[in-house]
């Protein structure tokens, strides 16, 4: 058991190695219990994550991502994997962040369906889709790794500094502080045919309007 999952530090990362041939969820009940008797060690920390050793599907690894963050106090600032179809997709979530001071994060893992609603009074991380229909508000900044279809209300309370930011972005409506945009959406995005050329967008208040840019 020792053996199948291997935590260590490198640098300004932690990475953790896998063994490709166990059951996957056997793999997860080993790394929760990894995760737990390091919690006291690690800390409260910022870091990237890298997994090793294993090629992950997105669902895999948004998984993994969920034990570590409901079993620790790290904030995950960046992730490195192996993706299943042969790309690395890395979200480099401090290059997201310059604009308002780090706060309490939110994380939901898997798909927000229609008509359900997210609310937090800190920064929202969806590790999954935002469905039509459904609806997320914070007071801090919203980033949805995944497709974003839905209703997002960011810096709620008068932050104009907040912003939204997803991997496959097509919502329906977004509010920024006291800013709102719609009718942006041109179709639904399915997940299931994912576009590979696509960039992680953000929208931000820009001389007092919202845009939407690609992240270089």
């Amino acid at each position: 058991m020792s053996n199948h999952v291997i935590i260590k530090g490198k640098n300004d990362r932690l990475v953790i190695a896998l063994n490709p041939d166990i059951d996957f969820l056997d793999l997860c009940d080993i790394l929760k219990t990894k995760i737990l008797e390091a919690k006291d060690f690690i800390g409260n920390s910022r870091m990237a994550i890298e997994f090793s050793g294993r090629t992950l599907t997105n669902e895999e690894e948004n998984t993994l991502i969920g034990i570590i963050t409901d079993n620790s106090n790290i904030v995950i600032s960046y992730i490195f994997s192996k993706r299943a179809d042969s790309e690395e997709e890395n979200i480099d979530l401090d290059h997201l962040n310059p604009l308002i001071e780090e706060g309490k994060t939110h994380f939901y893992r898997g798909t927000l369906r229609s008509g359900s609603k997210i609310e937090s009074d800190g920064n929202v991380v969806v590790l999954g889709d935002v469905n039509p229909s459904s609806i997320i508000k914070a007071r801090g900044n919203v980033i949805v790794l995944g497709h974003l279809n839905g209703t997002v209300y960011a810096g709620l309370g008068g932050d104009d500094r907040a912003f939204i930011g997803a991997v496959h972005f097509n919502p329906i409506q977004l509010t920024i502080g006291m800013k709102t945009i719609t009718d942006i959406q041109n179709e639904i995005l399915d997940s299931t045919r994912v576009n590979k050329k696509d960039k992680f967008k953000v929208a931000r208040i820009r001389n007092q309007e919202i845009v939407v840019e690609e992240l270089i």
